[in-house]
């Protein structure tokens, strides 16, 4: 009895072992990430394809001596405009490199049709006042005497009872020969013969003209005398720019424009900036040939932004400038008279 007994305690114990081993957790494992040198060989490994550059037009400059203030304008474009494109100045015609895209003249050449087809695939930007007229020749429309001429209007535009001034130099090349004339036309185009209401009774506008090289003394001391005719608006060659002038004229309240911004701290009479972009006017030309225009002509561009008084020199009054600018490309106005608009 003793030993069944035994042997039935003995079959218990080893089932419940049994049991037990059934509810225990299981080692589970894992296999192994294969790494990037245990990939088979022909499994492909992404790489970044590099963007390419993009191609930079060949911009080749020919300046003129005898044209210096067209030449100094679009060398001073080409410093803002050539860092996005290959540029070069060369002196003539034969230096031309075989790679140019753009070649741009200072001055017309005399066989211009010879070049565009020794260069069929180059595009050439001439400076002149007339329309292009051959395949691959782009012509900006320039006549000297159209930046004095709209500066003398901006000037009668905004002065009281029609007191306008201009300072500008007598042998610039910028404002060219006949600057002095093509200032009093411009007024004259906004106000007729110009005359005040009041007392003293002048012709206006006036002209202060001096060489361009004159002190800062002698373009003071010819303002004073002008001054007595009471100027309420004066247009500033930057030849005629000083400090000591600009102090002056905001110590008297005069309104100021000019082809260049003011300094700053002088800026609190300025009524506008007015000029040509010459750099837009290039850049313009070039995008035009590379949309596919193979000539034409680009007018410049004027340029007239608002000063510090730009409640005075209203939208409307920058609108009467484009007005005149657009006549004066067009033919129906010219710089060198004082008739409003021409007629066919």
């Amino acid at each position: 009895m003793m030993k069944i007994s035994g042997l039935l305690l003995l079959c218990c114990s080893f089932c419940l072992l049994l049991a037990a081993g059934c509810n225990m957790p299981q080692k589970v494992t894992v296999p192994p990430t294969p790494t990037q040198e245990e990939l088979p060989e022909d499994t492909p490994v992404p790489t970044e394809t590099p963007t390419p550059l993009p191609v930079r037009e060949k911009v080749v400059f020919i300046p003129a001596e005898d044209v210096p203030g067209v030449t100094g304008s679009i060398s001073r474009a080409l410093e803002q405009i050539c860092p996005a494109y290959d540029c070069e100045t060369v002196m003539n015609e034969d230096s031309i490199p075989e790679d140019a895209d753009f070649v741009i003249f200072a001055k017309a050449p005399t066989a211009v049709s010879s070049l565009t087809q020794r260069f069929a695939s180059t595009r050439f930007i001439v400076v002149d006042d007339l329309n292009a007229v051959y395949d691959g020749v782009w012509t900006i429309q320039y006549d000297e005497a159209f930046l004095p001429f709209l500066a003398g209007a901006a000037a009668a535009s905004n002065a009281y009872d029609w007191r306008s001034a201009g300072l500008i130099p007598n042998d610039s090349s910028m404002w060219g020969s006949h600057a002095e004339e093509a200032f009093v036309n411009g007024a004259h185009y906004i106000c007729g013969n110009c005359r005040p209401s009041l007392s003293p009774y002048v012709d206006f506008p006036l002209v202060i003209s001096l060489p361009g090289d004159s002190s800062p003394d002698a373009w003071n001391s010819q303002f004073d005398e002008a001054q007595r005719s009471f100027i309420y608006t004066a247009f500033l060659s930057d030849e005629a720019v000083s400090e000591a002038l600009l102090q002056k004229l905001v110590t008297l309240n005069v309104r100021m424009l000019g082809v260049s911004a003011p300094p700053s701290g002088l800026e609190g009479n300025w009524l506008a900036t007015v000029n040509f972009d010459w750099a837009d006017t290039i850049l313009q030309v070039i995008s035009r040939s590379l949309s596919g225009e193979t000539q034409g002509s680009q007018p410049l561009v004027l340029s007239v932004t608002p000063g510090a008084l730009s409640e005075e020199f209203s939208e409307g009054k920058t609108m009467v400038l484009r007005r005149a600018y657009d006549l004066l490309l067009s033919g129906f106005l010219s710089p060198y008279s004082a008739e409003k608009e021409y007629t066919e």
